[in-house]
């Protein structure tokens, strides 16, 4: 069956694939930009300077964020980025000490989901639409989450540019989306996203499922994603679990 990885593995896969998206928000969005320091990757989009989900920041080790701390509230203060967070691992309290030190409020708390990809079966998996449209996909999770046009202004085509784009429609209009990107063996799931009215199809597992089979194709190995509580259901059915919660860790002014 090959690899048997622990949750630490895991999380470490998962922290790869997030830093990409970090990187794909940061160059693809308007006027975007990218802070790397040792050990820490920040995305800068002036285009949606008070969504911090399309400011955010991950990194290796807490000193590592402490180092390059002053340096990242810089980049945002100079691009008028309102606010910004950072993805903080389960259980590590130096980084959290770190951030509450500089002003940082825990601002939510997604689940670390992962499983590995060798015995994934992808019987929910439904065939996506042929022409998949990176704007469309932002609509949707604007409309799905409430986020006001912020998406399409935010990383409009920036799905569609990079990793691999999933929608679906239904009633005749796009329904649902969901982005893949790779990074060391790992297929991060992001922007997973159903118009309210979809809701219950089994459109967004579908997707993903697909999304996983196309992933091992490629030569992925493992799967990872952040889930909201109403998402972590679907997750399971496909095969996910439980890594613990997620910290972000938000920095506004």
């Amino acid at each position: 069956m090959g690899l048997t990885l622990s949750d630490n593995e895991l999380l470490e896969r998962q922290f790869a694939s997030l830093r990409v998206f970090v990187r794909a928000i940061g160059e693809g969005s308007p006027g975007g930009s990218v802070v790397e320091r040792p050990g820490v990757t920040g995305s800068v989009s002036p285009a949606v300077p008070t969504r911090s989900i399309m400011n955010s920041v991950v990194y290796d080790h807490a000193g590592a964020l402490e180092q390059a701390w002053d340096d990242l509230a810089s980049a945002y203060d100079e691009a008028g980025v309102t606010a910004w967070t950072v993805w903080v691992a389960p259980g590590d309290e130096d980084a959290v000490r770190v951030l509450r030190e500089r002003g940082h409020r825990l601002d939510a708390e997604p689940t670390a989901m992962a499983f590995e990809l060798a015995g994934f079966r992808g019987e929910q998996a439904i065939d996506p639409d042929p022409r998949p449209s990176g704007v469309e996909s932002a609509r949707l999770n604007d409309e799905a989450y409430g986020y006001a046009g912020d998406f399409e202004r935010g990383i409009g085509s920036v799905m569609e540019d990079r990793g691999h784009l999933y929608i679906a429609s239904a009633d005749g209009r796009p329904a649902s989306c969901a982005w893949a990107l790779d990074a060391s063996g790992d297929c991060g799931i992001f922007a997973v996203a159903t118009t309210p009215a979809a809701r219950g199809r089994g459109l967004a597992g579908g997707l993903i499922a697909r999304a996983l089979l196309d992933a091992r194709e490629r030569g992925c190995e493992t799967s990872s994603l952040q889930s909201t509580r109403m998402g972590e259901s679907v997750y399971e059915r496909l095969g996910y679990r439980s890594l613990g919660k997620l910290g972000m860790w938000e920095h506004r002014r």
